[in-house]
């Protein structure tokens, strides 16, 4: 029996395996579990030289009554502060590293995603779980249910507790090169 050997880890090339990405789609909620989907983003933005969109979905609680403003001045402070937070937080991730875009939408989250990413021409969707509401909850109810579901294009969904995955660390040129 020949001994076991060790697969050999490459690197994807997209030219041999006929995939291609070239827009990656991640809401952004920022809960913490978004962060791992981000982590995956761009791990594979890197990997095909894709743009990034980042997408936050506001949605007006009523809080523009007691304050004593238009339902649409509520809605554009909401939009500005999502963008302010979004380009807060791809300067500390990653900064110009990765080309991206900043998208602010209002209204019911599944479908402004569902939307964007048709708009985009989105090759993926990348977005977090934040775990199941009961059994049948996730089925049902979820925003990454309903995306799932309607996306134009597969959808990679991050688990809340997601355990990672390994990033072949860059290697030392040899005496050749």
């Amino acid at each position: 029996m020949p001994p076991f050997r060790k697969p050999r880890r490459q690197s994807t090339n997209p030219a041999r395996t006929g995939l291609l990405i070239r827009r990656i789609l991640v809401p952004v909620d920022f809960l913490e579990a978004t962060a791992a989907a981000l982590r995956y983003a761009a791990a594979l933005a890197r990997e095909y030289n894709a743009v990034i969109t980042l997408l936050h979905v506001v949605q007006p609680d009523g809080s523009h009554v007691r304050r004593n403003i238009s339902r649409a001045r509520l809605i554009n402070e909401m939009v500005e502060a999502g963008e302010s937070q979004l380009r807060k937080l791809v300067d500390v991730i990653w900064g110009d590293a990765i080309a991206t875009d900043i998208v602010v939408a209002s209204g019911k989250p599944d479908v402004q995603i569902v939307n964007e990413a048709k708009e985009t021409k989105a090759d993926m969707i990348i977005m977090a779980s934040h775990g199941a509401v009961g059994p049948w909850g996730f089925f049902r109810r979820s925003t990454v249910a309903k995306v799932v579901r309607y996306a134009p294009c597969p959808v990679l969904v991050v688990p809340m507790f997601e355990r990672g995955f390994a990033v072949e660390a860059p290697r030392a040129a040899g005496p050749d090169g």
